[in-house]
């Protein structure tokens, strides 16, 4: 389920999963989205930069729920990887997101997988409106001061941060969502880079050392040649 309120609010359903005490300082709960961003791949760094591809919806959804991350200190965003092949041939993930004060740490992977196999609440989660993404000097001086962390453990990928940060990469994902159905490359390719987040992540802090990020939007749909193929088909 996914609606928009008003403001550019989003509501959207995941699936509550108590944490217990003792796998993180202040982590209280995982919002796992399920099936609902099956669109969605995350590629950890081989060996520096990372890839995330999404469809526009997911994108949409992701720049919501990363805002939503953002702004809860008690809660931790779990996207499974998406069973079948992905759109590239590399190795995919599940991806964790978090505030750097939740105290979630990529050693409690082991116990949060055995929290995913209960059964959870479902629940409908509100995110923050967007604001604006372009605002780079204000997150740079920022990263600088707080370098968001990656690091991969047991098959998890795991992304945290300072909130301000990640409320900022919940809006540049959701430009990047916004901007998917006139960009002039996903119209040729299917596909188009749109933003890498190079120097946002401190390497010294990270198991494996990741310089960027990047955001590609994936979606056939807005691809000429998938209205052709459903014209000639009848479809």
């Amino acid at each position: 389920m996914v609606d928009s309120s008003g403001g550019g609010r989003m509501r959207l359903r995941v699936t509550g999963r108590p944490v217990a005490t003792g796998s993180g300082a202040h982590l209280g709960r995982l919002l796992d989205t399920g099936p609902m961003l099956r669109g969605t791949s995350f590629h950890p760094p081989d060996p520096t930069v990372a890839f995330l591809y999404a469809s526009r919806a997911d994108l949409l959804r992701l720049g919501a729920l990363f805002r939503l991350a953002a702004t809860s200190p008690h809660s931790a965003l779990h996207v499974p990887a998406p069973p079948g092949p992905g759109p590239v041939d590399a190795r995919r993930t599940a991806l964790l997101v978090a505030r750097e004060d939740t105290g979630l740490r990529p050693s409690d992977w082991p116990v949060l997988r055995r929290v995913l196999r209960r059964d959870g609440t479902p629940l409908t989660v509100t995110a923050p409106a967007p604001r604006p993404a372009d605002r780079p000097d204000d997150v740079r001086r920022l990263a600088d001061r707080h370098p968001a962390r990656f690091a991969e453990h047991a098959g998890a990928s795991f992304v945290l941060a300072h909130p301000e940060l990640l409320f900022w990469m919940g809006d540049s994902l959701t430009a990047a969502g916004e901007a998917v159905a006139t960009d002039r490359e996903v119209h040729r390719r299917g596909e188009s880079h749109r933003d890498d987040w190079a120097g946002f992540f401190d390497p010294e802090r990270t198991d494996d050392p990741m310089h960027a990020l990047c955001v590609v939007a994936a979606d056939p749909i807005f691809h000429r040649a998938h209205w052709q193929r459903r014209r000639t088909s009848g479809a």
